[in-house]
């Protein structure tokens, strides 16, 4: 299997000719932090409720916008934008699976995270590659999705302990990104937008990454 470096390497040069594609596929995500940073005003005083409304949706479009990344880089395609549709497509068709087993996902990362914090962190690692599986195995229960996914990342703690390390990225890069808008750009008009295309960005390099992480386990595994 190759090293996360040379996946980071693998992933960015990908970004390179394809940045325009990636940042365009993860605009539900942009669109959920304008929801958010619209929502939070009015539920502050309701954390429970804003959980309840915006954890499922971060959920599932999280996980559409990796499945979008994975047609995409999975596919290679040499016509630019105008394979926007075909990736749309793929993904429309898996719809109905990736968002049963993305609602699954934020229900066990719910609990989890309510308990202790960690055992969230766990259980979103260990159900990490389940877009990948939905794309690749269709018309299967999401029971299976969940099952394989745990397996692949359970077989070896380096891979574990990885995905673990994705994951708190993810969390930790919020950090400088609510800096960035709050701090910086606070007196800025329209500085919600620098934040929504930070957020698009650094979800596209973590969702690219990702990707070739997984194709390169999976290949490993087949092989």
């Amino acid at each position: 299997m190759k090293s996360p470096f040379h996946i980071a390497l693998e992933s960015l040069h990908f970004i390179k000719t394809h940045w325009l594609n990636v940042l365009l596929l993860q605009s539900p995500m942009g669109l959920l932090v304008l929801l958010q940073i619209f929502l939070s005003p009015k539920l502050e005083n309701y954390p429970w409720i804003a959980i309840g409304i915006l954890l499922p949706l971060f959920s599932i479009g999280s996980s559409l916008c990796t499945a979008a990344t994975f047609v995409l880089i999975d596919q290679k395609p040499s016509q630019g934008l105008a394979f926007l549709p075909t990736i749309f497509k793929e993904v429309l068709s898996r719809l109905i699976p990736l968002v049963f087993s993305s609602l699954t996902v934020a229900i066990f990362f719910g609990l989890g995270f309510a308990a202790l914090i960690i055992p969230g962190i766990y259980f979103l690692a260990i159900y990490f590659f389940v877009p990948f599986l939905v794309m690749i195995q269709p018309r299967q229960p999401v029971a299976n999705y969940l099952y394989q996914s745990k397996q692949l990342i359970t077989r070896n703690r380096k891979t574990l302990f990885t995905t673990m390390g994705i994951v708190l990225f993810t969390f930790l890069i919020e950090i400088p990104i609510s800096f960035v808008s709050d701090s910086l750009l606070g007196n800025v008009n329209f500085a919600f937008l620098f934040e929504m295309l930070l957020t698009m960005v650094s979800a596209g390099l973590i969702d690219c990454f990702i990707v070739f992480y997984f194709i390169s386990l999976n290949s490993k595994g087949n092989s």
